[in-house]
């Protein structure tokens, strides 16, 4: 749990976790475009499988520098 307080921008509140996904989604689309012409994807057996655990990756490690 994130100790940051609530932000407000233009009266509508958000709390921290929402700016933590935002990060993590720019840095998966960033990876992902560097992974696609790699060929890695070519590899793996389920790619939105392979998506979602590199989200979930991603957020992890976002979530972890904000605290």
């Amino acid at each position: 749990m994130s100790v940051l307080p609530v932000i407000v921008v233009f009266g509508l509140s958000f709390p921290p976790i929402f700016f933590e996904l935002l990060v993590a989604l720019m840095l998966f689309w960033l990876v992902r475009r560097v992974l696609m012409p790699s060929g890695i994807y070519d590899l793996v057996w389920h790619p939105a499988l392979f998506n979602t655990a590199l989200f979930c990756c991603l957020f992890y490690l976002v979530s972890r520098l904000f605290v």
